[in-house]
């Protein structure tokens, strides 16, 4: 199919299309390592590593290299074919949204990452309180999402009207029954690179997936937009990935 009559995708998570594109993401980024060499260094601050809790844990991968650092886990995944992975991987895991879930123990770590995407934004303080609900006295949460002024959030801003910026759950905590909490946000850089055009697109397709993707939108669109605010000096294309941590604990 030529670019001019293709369309961008919209993939389904228990599509196989969905998993070769994510491999081909992560293959060009250097995202999820710099995301875990934050996340070791957290863990480590931790007064105690009891339970980990992991809402949102997708297959369980970052969950299953978690877990080496707690006692022990419990994973929350609503989607059944990524649930269908967790499940081998952490012994205790739930096929539940966050707002449905309860959790058999409170957690040392809350992990929340790359989930608040695909909740609206009218329910974001309702599930940062019941995520908070979670904490031991001691606790941690985490909150993981992409910043905001990345190209890729540009990216998304440009095609689907809308972006993502976690520290908009800052002044939430406010009313947040447990508190009063103290927030930190870190972000952590992260790029993606890929050597040819066709590359660097399908990855811009993979996320701009996020969201839902209209139904027609023009491949040679997207082609276009990559081509001229991608392009590097070196004839390949690299796009910024920031994210933003957020750490919530109590006073």
């Amino acid at each position: 199919m030529s670019s001019v009559s293709k369309s961008v995708k919209s993939y389904d998570s228990s599509d196989p299309a969905y998993y070769d594109a994510f491999r081909v993401f992560l293959e060009h980024t250097n995202q999820k390592q710099n995301a875990m060499q934050w996340l070791e260094q957290a863990v480590s601050k931790l007064s105690q590593r009891r339970v980990l809790i992991d809402a949102g844990a997708g297959n369980g991968t970052l969950t299953q290299w978690l877990l080496e650092s707690f006692d022990s886990g419990i994973g929350i995944e609503p989607n059944e074919s990524l649930f269908n992975e967790l499940a081998p991987l952490c012994g205790r895991s739930h096929q539940v949204t966050i707002m449905d879930s309860e959790p058999e123990a409170i957690g040392d770590l809350v992990l929340c990452s790359h989930v608040f995407y695909y909740i609206p934004k009218s329910e974001w303080s309702s599930n940062l309180q019941r995520l908070l609900s979670w904490l031991d006295d001691e606790g941690v949460l985490v909150l993981a999402l992409q910043n905001p002024r990345t190209d890729c959030m540009q990216m998304v801003q440009h095609f689907l009207g809308d972006s993502f910026d976690i520290s908009q759950l800052v002044p939430m905590l406010n009313d947040m029954e447990g508190g009063p909490y103290r927030a930190e946000l870190e972000r952590v850089q992260a790029t993606i690179h890929a050597n040819d055009l066709e590359t660097a697109c399908q990855i811009a397709e993979f996320v701009l997936n996020v969201l839902p993707v209209p139904e027609g939108l023009p491949w040679g669109d997207l082609e276009k937009y990559v081509e001229e605010r991608f392009a590097d000096l070196d004839g390949g294309y690299s796009f910024s990935c920031h994210q933003d941590f957020l750490k919530i604990q109590r006073q």
